[in-house]
Order: C-alpha cells, then sequence, then structure tokens
C-alpha cells in the first residue's frame, strides 16, 4: 500500500486499496507526521475483510438518508451501494471519529459519507 501525506493535515492516504473486486480510497488520521500505526492496520484490515459489517454499522444513517432523497429502499444496502472510502480513527481506535464513503452502483451517481463516533453512526451527507 503506497501512502501519500496530504499537505497541510495530520492525515496520509491510500487511493486504491483493494477490496474483493474493487478498489477503495483510504485515510489514515495520525499526529503530526507519525506514519499509520499497527493499530491503524489492523482496523484497516478488520474493515476490509468484512466489508458486510461496514455496511451494518452504517446502515442506521444509511438507508434513512437514502430513502429521504431517492424512495424506499427496494434491495438491501449492498445491492445499491459499493464501499469506496475509509477513513481509520486516530490510533485505529472505533470511539474516536472516522467515516465510511459509499457509492451508489446504478443510477444517477451519488457519494454518501457516514460519520462514526464513539463506535457508532451518528451523521451521514450526501453528495450528488
Amino acid at each position: 500500500m503506497e501512502l501519500t501525506r496530504i499537505r497541510g493535515e495530520e492525515t496520509w492516504e491510500a487511493e486504491s486499496v483493494p477490496v474483493g473486486d474493487r478498489t477503495v480510497a483510504v485515510y489514515f488520521r495520525t499526529s503530526g507526521s507519525q506514519l499509520p500505526s499497527e493499530a491503524q492496520i489492523g482496523f484497516l484490515q478488520d474493515t476490509t475483510r468484512d466489508v458486510e459489517a461496514a455496511f451494518q454499522k452504517a446502515a442506521s444513517v444509511l438507508a434513512p438518508a437514502y430513502e429521504e432523497i431517492h424512495g424506499p429502499l427496494t434491495t438491501s444496502l449492498r445491492e445499491k451501494f459499493q464501499l469506496s472510502g475509509i477513513e481509520v480513527p486516530l490510533d485505529g481506535n472505533p470511539t474516536r471519529p472516522w467515516m465510511l464513503q459509499f457509492e451508489t452502483l446504478s443510477g444517477r451517481y451519488a457519494l454518501f459519507t457516514v460519520y462514526f463516533q464513539d463506535g457508532a453512526a451518528v451523521d451521514v451527507q450526501h453528495d450528488s
């Protein structure tokens, strides 16, 4: 995984990390110019190993946000979205802020960013 430090931020980026038959963008929050920690790499591996769990964690805010914009969700989230981005929390600690991004698979393109705090999905933003 090739990392690039985002200028002016305490964040490292890996643009194309393989997840199944797709790739996702990954962002690591760090302190100063430190590289991502082993705990952060472990968090990323756990998240990408079980994408279904990522969808389940996001469902409480992702499904209502989708329905508000596009109407009733008639299939599973996995059939409507693909995981497209992961922001790994500082120290790989899921109680710290982090996020997941999901892109729609069909119809008009939309990006949904789900924010987590204290291990739970707390907000979602939509961009199309």
